[in-house]
């Protein structure tokens, strides 16, 4: 006798035992650390302190919601050990979109909450709360009360149409993206303007959380700095030959004349030249058949077309 083996049922049942929960939040304070976790065995252990109730609140929904394992940045990484650290930080968009749900704590928003207090929250301007936002298929906003953010008991808020909506408005992108977020699915100029304008306390995780959404393959080094920016950059014109990040206006960098030296630059709105009217533009076509034989553009052409990819000499 044999039995036929369910390869189907098993990996629905396997995924479902193991679906993890990742927390996204804006801490404020002395965060509860791997090592404050590790030595006193449980987070059920800790001290009775705001910080510490704030990791327990986020263990509580999650049994709650039926989930077996919690993720948080802050004590689920040794931070000691860097190439811990570093692998953590290049897979962490990987991590977001492969789990079973993100709770995503808003400490500053008040209960009852009303629609525009999630989009001037100060989660809203923390840097890795931006692929927090994209990468996941299912989120779940509270407030301060760790009660459902407008009330929405929608199991997943990417489908609560308000909420979305609240959102795009915000960050100016197509609601859709927010909710199906891939990579692909935005320009280089548009997710550094997204990026510019959040901040972050660290200066180089204004860079190392765009590492993901640019499917970037740069090494994590704190004590760079400002050049962390740099490399990015780089790495983007190397790797798609996009110039448009070089398209701006203010200090440099210390890394490369040719890079600004913040991010928060790409916030200025790119100038968009108006467009031509019909009469406007038949001139200008005119103007350049008096001046060009039928030849020269295709050789110029040719010239750009045989030019080799952009990148940095070095």
């Amino acid at each position: 006798m044999t039995t036929e083996i369910d390869n189907e049922w098993i990996l629905r049942v396997i995924t479902s035992f193991f679906g993890y929960v990742m927390f996204s939040h804006a801490w404020q304070g002395n965060k509860p650390s791997f090592e404050d976790v590790n030595a006193v065995k449980s987070v059920w252990n800790l001290s009775n302190e705001p910080l510490n109730n704030k990791l327990r609140n986020f263990c509580e929904e999650t049994c709650r919601l039926g989930y077996n394992w919690a993720w948080s940045d802050t004590c689920c990484i040794d931070k000691s050990t860097s190439s811990v650290l570093n692998q953590s930080l290049t897979s962490m968009y990987k991590w977001y979109a492969n789990l079973a749900a993100t709770l995503i704590f808003l400490a500053g928003v008040t209960h009852l909450s009303r629609p525009g207090d999630l989009t001037s929250s100060l989660w809203m301007t923390c840097a890795w709360t931006l692929q927090e936002l994209l990468s996941p298929k299912v989120i779940f906003f509270y407030d301060c009360k760790w009660k459902p953010y407008l009330g929405n008991i929608v199991p997943n808020h990417k489908e609560s149409p308000e909420i979305m909506q609240e959102l795009a408005d915000a960050i100016k992108i197509l609601r859709g993206t927010i909710i199906t977020f891939s990579p692909d699915d935005l320009g280089v100029h548009e997710k550094l303007r997204l990026a510019s304008t959040c901040s972050a306390t660290v200066e180089e995780d204004a860079t190392y959380s765009l590492i993901g959404i640019f499917k970037s393959d740069i090494r994590p080094h704190y004590g760079e700095g400002s050049d962390a920016i740099g490399h990015l950059l780089e790495e983007i014109v190397a790797c798609t030959g996009e110039v448009v990040v070089l398209a701006w206006s203010g200090k440099s960098s210390s890394y490369n004349s040719c890079l600004l030296a913040s991010i928060s630059i790409y916030s200025q709105i790119p100038h968009n030249p108006p467009p031509l009217e019909g009469k406007e533009m038949e001139k200008c076509i005119d103007e350049l058949h008096d001046k060009l034989t039928w030849q020269e553009p295709q050789i110029i052409y040719n010239r750009i077309n045989r030019l080799s990819p952009t990148h940095f000499a070095t």
